[in-house]
């Protein structure tokens, strides 16, 4: 798939994602190969779960590291090419947050018949924010992605925001209701650091 076949599918957000997901699902003769495509199916997928892990920590060479030198980065905001101003609109995002979470789900990979793979999924996402708002951002990825000296990189990404909301930042626990005493008074709070919290 050349990158014009991006832009032929992209008609819509639907129908870039419904085009990519239409593409078969290729299937290897030889043991080793589909052996093989189990495991760049796997390390495509991981590589969306690093980025989530990487970004929501708003660790920022982690971020960058999924993605390609020659990458091309399209969102809500613009388009931008290249790591560097890649790096610049990520870092601009973390700078605006405290942390996120990042759900990616309705993950599909398919592989096209260059050796490069397409990968599309839903996200919704938490961002607490310095002032104390929360807010829930939703939409989608689409990726291409190409296998270069043995490990895989995004070399397209799109990124749309479909809806953003802010949520009450109150207990959702009725305080009511107290808890049953722990047995010790080690909590998760004492692990996750006060930057990890509201």
């Amino acid at each position: 798939m050349a990158d014009s076949t991006f832009t032929i599918l992209q008609k819509s957000m639907w129908g870039l994602l419904q085009g990519l997901v239409r593409l078969p699902v290729t299937r290897a003769k030889e043991a080793e190969a589909r052996l093989q495509r189990l495991e760049d199916e796997m390390a495509v997928r991981d590589l969306l779960v690093r980025y989530t892990y990487f970004y929501d920590g708003n660790d920022l060479d982690g971020t960058m590291s999924v993605f390609d030198d020659e990458c091309k980065l399209v969102n809500p905001r613009g388009s931008y090419f290249g790591k560097e101003a890649i790096r610049a609109n990520y870092k601009h995002l973390i700078s605006t947050r405290k942390f996120s979470f990042h759900a990616a789900t309705n993950v599909a990979v398919r592989f096209l018949d260059d050796g490069d793979a397409v990968m599309t999924a839903f996200y919704n996402s938490i961002g607490i924010y310095p002032s104390g708002s929360v807010a829930m951002v939703g939409g989608t990825y689409a990726d291409k992605l190409s296998k270069k000296s043995g490990e895989w990189k995004i070399i397209e990404r799109r990124i749309t925001y479909n809806y953003r909301t802010r949520l009450a930042a109150e207990n959702p626990f009725d305080a009511a209701k107290p808890a049953p005493t722990p047995t010790h008074p080690e909590t998760s709070r004492d692990w996750i650091g006060r930057e990890e919290q509201m």
